[in-house]
Parts: C-alpha cells; sequence; structure tokens
C-alpha cells in the first residue's frame, strides 16, 4: 500500500463513524416507533386476513436486525483501522493517527493532547502514515 492509500483508508474511519452515528439514530427511531403507545379510535373496526400490526412489527423488526447487523460490520471495519494503527512501533505515531482518524480532533485538539504545535503535529502524522505502509508492505 502507498502511504495516499493508507491515509484514504484512515480518512475512510471518519465515514464509518458517521454511519454509524447514523445508523444508530435510525434504531432509535424504529425503536421509539415500535413502542408508541397504542391509541384508542372511534372509528369501526375492519376486520381482514391478515393482521396488519403484526405484519408491519414484523418488517420493523427485520429492519432493526439488519441495521443491527451493518452497525456490527462496520465497527469490525473500524477495529481492523485500529489494528492497523496498532502495528506502529512508535506510540507517539500511534496516537496521534488515533487522536485524528478514530477520535476525528482536529490538528490544534491533537497538538493540546500531545503537547505539540500544529506544525509538528502534522509531520508527526504523515511520519506515521508513510511508516504505517512501509509496515504494512513489509508484512
Amino acid at each position: 500500500m502507498t502511504p495516499e492509500q493508507i491515509k484514504e483508508k484512515l480518512e475512510g474511519v471518519k465515514w464509518i463513524n458517521k454511519e454509524i452515528k447514523g445508523l444508530y439514530l435510525e434504531l432509535e427511531a424504529l425503536e421509539s416507533g415500535i413502542i408508541k403507545k397504542p391509541t384508542l379510535s372511534h372509528s369501526r373496526v375492519q376486520t381482514s386476513r391478515e393482521n396488519k400490526a403484526e405484519n408491519n412489527l414484523i418488517s420493523v423488526l427485520k429492519l432493526k436486525e439488519d441495521t443491527l447487523q451493518r452497525i456490527e460490520r462496520l465497527t469490525e471495519e473500524r477495529m481492523e483501522i485500529s489494528r492497523l494503527i496498532d502495528k506502529l512501533a512508535n506510540p507517539l505515531e500511534r496516537s496521534v493517527l488515533r487522536l485524528f482518524y478514530l477520535n476525528e480532533l482536529d490538528a490544534w485538539q491533537v497538538g493540546e493532547e500531545i503537547d505539540r504545535s500544529n506544525t509538528t503535529v502534522y509531520v508527526i502524522r504523515q511520519k506515521a502514515i508513510e511508516h504505517l505502509a512501509s509496515v504494512v508492505n513489509a508484512g
């Protein structure tokens, strides 16, 4: 892998994080729809051979199950990138990549965390990406 490909893979974590957050919001909406209190109606109940409420519940539960599986796959993908970062020998480089990509901090926030300037943070990040590319290519 080239350093550019490594950086692209690391940048992908930000989208994975956003996707996971979106899916959790979707789950909340599904669950609030399932748990809604029944309301009484004055209209006449029409009988039907199929129970629409039951069918709706089944489809919502299926959608919930699919959403949970998507979250699981995305979480595994995120863990794979975390394990990739773990391959770096330098703890400072690991920290910078984690703070930047997994924790989604800005350069100045990373700088505050590791007590370095923004410029130094960018240099460390670039070196970490280059080192990671060589580690991946060697293994």
